[in-house]
């Protein structure tokens, strides 16, 4: 098949990529750089100049393709709504637009659990849950009005939505800053990390969107997990200890940390601040919000089962790691 990728530099993006060339689809990939074309093409990607803020000037590239997997979004703690409205919520919307104006069969959008947290727990919930009136982050804000612009669209493109948890691997960077503050000795748990906490291995959620190419629903939601339950201090615990470092003790209960989340985000933008917030709700619900989400739906409609374990992952990690 024919697929098109945004993203494709990415974590995420390099391993699908990878994986789609290995299987002999025809990939083309968005590139920002001179560095990201190389990268691309050593994939056996084509790359194709442009951004998510010139997408009329790329959007040709769409023609005659089969499938169109987004996958390019800004994963940040904190920042300004203008950029997370236009480069998630508009740029979804726009080049899904395209993919309909172009032909293009199917649109594979990836999403986010960050669209339904707001600091409530979310146990044992499915796709059904309806969305919070405001998520924890502006990140989630914009993924969230983008499902729902997405899903109101009348389009004819196919339309899978993939809702994938913390995304973890070898390679992946989201956690440096978490790693630094070990290193550093400023992480602290909260209640002593026992949150129930949802995870994905970067080759779960490829192995989820090579389903999605063929199978699922028009518009449906689909979360994608490890299917490995664990709380925070066991699965972040075991990436510490993967990456080399002993988890500390230390621990603060909810009850006092929680109640600061919000006092230290406005005072950030009272002051105008441009540095990320020692604290936000968004980092603290990353190892407190108790979480656990339901998989019937993508193993009834995609057929979806794990195809990487927790320990083969940690054990990848290891393996990276430089030698001493």
């Amino acid at each position: 098949m024919r697929i098109f990728v945004t993203g494709g530099s990415g974590f995420l993006g390099q391993r699908l990529i990878r994986r789609l060339t290995e299987e002999g689809h025809q990939v083309t990939a968005l590139s920002r750089t001179t560095d990201s074309d190389t990268r691309l093409a050593s994939l056996g990607a084509t790359p194709v100049r442009g951004s998510l803020s010139d997408i009329p000037r790329w959007e040709k590239a769409l023609d005659r393709q089969d499938i169109l997997v987004h996958a390019a979004a800004p994963i940040d703690v904190w920042g300004r709504w203008r950029t997370f409205r236009h480069d998630i919520l508009e740029a979804s919307l726009q080049l899904y637009q395209f993919a309909c104006d172009r032909r293009v069969k199917r649109f594979i959008y990836l999403s986010s659990e960050s669209v339904l947290q707001d600091s409530r727990p979310l146990l044992d919930i499915d796709e059904s849950t309806p969305y919070p009136l405001e998520p924890n982050s502006l990140y989630g804000k914009a993924k969230k009005l983008a499902e729902q612009s997405l899903l109101s669209h009348a389009g004819p493109t196919t339309l899978i939505i993939l809702r994938p948890t913390f995304i973890w691997g070898a390679g992946e960077s989201q956690l440096d800053t978490l790693l630094e503050k070990v290193r550093k000795g400023q992480f602290v748990w909260v209640d002593h990390g026992h949150a129930p906490m949802e995870h994905v291995h970067v080759d779960n959620v490829v192995e989820a969107i090579r389903l999605a190419m063929n199978r699922g629903l028009h518009k449906g939601i689909y979360f994608v997990t490890d299917d490995q339950p664990s709380t925070a201090r066991e699965f972040l615990g075991a990436l510490m200890e993967a990456h080399g470092l002993t988890p500390p003790e230390a621990s603060l209960p909810a009850a006092l940390v929680k109640p600061l989340a919000p006092l230290v985000e406005s005072l950030w933008r009272l002051l105008a601040l441009q540095s990320t917030p020692p604290l936000s709700r968004f980092q603290l619900d990353f190892i407190a919000l108790p979480r656990r989400y339901r998989l019937d739906r993508i193993r009834r409609d995609l057929g979806y089962q794990p195809v990487r374990r927790l320990d083969e992952g940690l054990a990848e990690i290891r393996a990276s790691r430089p030698l001493a």
